[in-house]
């Protein structure tokens, strides 16, 4: 299959829409136009762009996690509780594992015994069983705006119901579901499933009705920051070219706080500039911020403490949404208790930094905005060459040269060669770049950032290092 970044014609995309709703009967019960009234109809504070501007109009940051069960009124109970006794200002639904790879048949089996037994037996919502209707009735049950959080190689009919039945904020993150969430489907085909989604989302937006898609571009966890972002912005390109006005950039926190205020600003920074070089001067874009963490704290203490981290994280980056994890995230599957509580954790530590003018050293961030601009515009500048301007075709030759990679990818077709490794501090260097096309200004940069800590650690930097790094916050510490 090959894709260009290049938008979808209506004739393409409306053909194409025929195909994906037969895939289950519930698809039958889309109709576009109808659905696109409906958000049109929606309170202002149920419309998640409207809430998320605002936040940004006013320097508020709004806590925000996954939560889903598997049937309506299971759900229903989950969101208004979280809401009610939470003191949310937006709320999240998880899609279970079974919706995601097209499972409808176990969903469905899923779906009745969760309502034979009264417990939930399935990881989330199954958006495309439940159907329209059945996520109209979710939405008009409570009073906040309610995102789709999930990856998966191919969202087209979830999204298609979500959307349709009022979810006004969506995930859409072609790269980062072909990274994490497959291991089967070649780059081009998963980018090429994602560009429906985007094309889907730009429809609503050019009929009134604006949906928020989140962009990430891959789950970072102990990834350098440059190239989680140069992935972000691959996607967020990808996306505007299909109309989608409204994205949330995702900037993937470690702990560090001056590597991660660096990051994040960068991030605003280059976001603009590439949007702007490309034509794209009417997207707008939000900032979410959430610590990446391969393990959570088993123990409660901890926990809250990552919550509160993530939380003056999101508020130093000046992000709107301040993604979390809940409490008992390494443990098992949150209860409703479990989400309101970790809300209102995130709500707490957010309001006691109100009004105050928290600054991290202005100097050192300098320095690591600068080396984290220079590592990220040559990863993406490298890409958009090898597609000769085409970000669609560079990315699926950078994946295949390994100028884009990623050292914990489920695809077989991605190289892993690149390794992150925290210096003395916590910020993540590179231990080993692999194939990106860094200069040796940049390589010595980091060198010396990981030989300052062995300095300090009397021992070498290795594998071992690289591990205990990944699990280092679930301990307590940010580096050991």
């Amino acid at each position: 299959m090959e894709i260009r970044n290049k938008r979808l014609s209506d004739d393409e995309f409306l053909r194409e829409r025929q195909e994906v709703l037969a895939q289950w009967p519930t698809g039958k019960e889309v109709d576009l136009d109808e659905a696109i009234e409906f958000h049109k109809s929606l309170p202002p504070g149920k419309v998640w762009t409207r809430k998320v501007l605002e936040a940004k109009q006013k320097a508020e940051t709004y806590a925000i996690t996954g939560m889903g069960k598997a049937t309506l009124e299971q759900q229903i109970e989950l969101l208004t509780y979280v809401q009610d006794e939470g003191q949310a200002e937006l709320l999240g639904t998880s899609v279970d594992s079974l919706t995601r790879v097209h499972n409808y048949e176990a969903a469905e089996q899923g779906i009745k015994e969760s309502l034979k037994t009264g417990k939930s037996l399935l990881n989330g919502l199954p958006v495309v069983n439940h159907g329209v209707a059945g996520i109209r009735k979710l939405i008009e049950s409570v009073d906040l705006p309610v995102q789709m959080r999930y990856g998966a190689a191919d969202t087209r009919l979830i999204d298609e119901i979500g959307f349709a039945g009022g979810h006004t904020g969506g995930s859409g993150n072609g790269l980062y579901s072909f990274w994490n969430m497959n291991s089967k489907l070649p780059v081009e085909t998963v980018l090429r499933n994602h560009q429906y989604v985007h094309r889907l989302v730009g429809y609503y937006e050019e009929r009134g009705a604006p949906i928020c898609l989140s962009c990430q571009g891959l789950y970072g966890s102990g990834v350098p920051s440059s190239l989680v972002m140069a992935a972000l912005l691959i996607e967020l390109l990808l996306m505007a070219e299909q109309g989608v006005k409204h994205i949330m950039l995702h900037f993937t926190a470690q702990g560090n706080l001056v590597q991660d205020v660096a990051g994040a600003n960068t991030l605003r920074k280059l976001a603009q500039e590439y949007l702007n070089r490309f034509g794209y001067r009417d997207v707008i874009t939000i900032m979410t911020a959430g610590l990446s963490l391969v393990r959570y704290p088993m123990e409660l203490g901890p926990a809250f403490a990552v919550i509160c981290l993530n939380s003056i994280v999101a508020k130093l980056c000046g992000a709107q949404i301040n993604d979390i994890r809940t409490v008992s995230e390494a443990m098992t599957i949150p209860t409703k208790e479990d989400i309101a509580t970790s809300y209102r954790c995130a709500k707490a530590a957010i309001d006691l930094l109100k009004g105050q003018r928290i600054e991290v050293n202005s100097k050192a961030i300098g320095i690591e905005a600068e080396m984290v601009e220079l590592e990220t515009r040559t990863i993406l500048d490298k890409v958009i060459d090898l597609g000769d301007g085409d970000v669609a075709i560079g990315t699926i030759r950078a994946v295949e040269s390994g100028v884009l990679d990623n050292p914990f990818a489920t695809s077989p077709s991605v190289a892993c060669k690149v390794m992150g490794v925290k210096d003395s501090e916590g910020a993540v260097r590179y231990l080993n770049h692999g194939n990106l096309p860094f200069t040796n200004e940049i390589l010595e940069f980091h060198k010396g950032k990981i030989a300052e800590r062995e300095k300090k650690r009397g021992r070498e930097v290795n594998y071992e290092t690289v591990v205990s790094d990944l699990l280092s916050i679930s301990r307590g510490l940010l580096v050991e």
